[in-house]
């Protein structure tokens, strides 16, 4: 293929991406259009500043592309994800967004039941404000807010433990199991996590004990 059309295609590329409305598109064509302009360049031993400035052009092309995907994926916070995530110092920011990205907030307008004793439980609750009524076996008790319910069931993939009902008017995240499960796959998001169980941990056993001491 001769220079002369090789150079005119590129220019035809470039002239098409003029024309795409999409950022993103644009500046693939855009690329597209760079790449051919450096291969135009290296035949019939082409003009060497030129060839640098395709190159220039090409790199910056892909570099635009790049930064524009992230700040796409990139979504601010909200108010109400930024104090929860002041909560859960166990994640990095990157790790905190993921966890975001797959969850569902709810604020209850009357008491909801959450996971039943002896059923499947495909959904992990973290209860940020509120509280819930846990019932196993013939015990009944109250728990307040910044809790794991369904926890147990994920981990150990055995049926629900209790019967939770979430208090009216409580507010709280929702992940889907399958989809958490497959997220803590990454290392960094799955050592955050085991420290989140291990808090949660230690703060029902320090209320089961205080329980213990006021029944006593």
């Amino acid at each position: 293929m001769s220079q002369f059309l090789v150079l005119n295609s590129a220019a035809v590329v470039f002239l098409i991406g003029f024309f795409i409305a999409d950022m993103i598109l644009s500046r693939a064509v855009f690329a597209v259009g760079a790449a051919v302009f450096v291969y135009g360049f290296t035949l019939n031993d082409g003009n060497f500043i030129a060839l640098v400035w395709a190159m220039v052009f090409l790199l910056t092309n892909l570099g635009v592309i790049w930064l524009t995907f992230q700040r796409r994926n990139t979504v601010p916070l909200s108010d109400a994800e930024k104090a929860l995530a002041k909560e859960m110092p166990q994640f990095s920011k990157a790790d905190f967004r993921r966890l975001m990205q797959i969850c569902s907030w709810q604020t209850l307008e009357e008491e909801t039941q959450l996971t039943e004793q002896g059923t499947d439980c495909d959904t992990l609750y973290y209860i940020i404000e509120g509280g819930a009524t846990v019932q196993k076996n013939k015990q009944t008790i109250s728990v307040g807010d910044h809790i794991l319910i369904g926890e147990i069931s994920m981990t150990q993939n055995v049926p629900a433990t209790a019967t939770v009902h979430a208090h009216q008017d409580s507010t709280l995240i929702a992940w889907p199991v399958k989809k958490l499960k497959k997220l803590l796959k990454r290392k960094t998001l799955k050592a955050g996590f085991d420290a989140l169980l291990s808090n949660d941990l230690a703060e029902k056993l320090a209320a089961d004990d205080l329980r213990a001491q006021e029944d006593a």
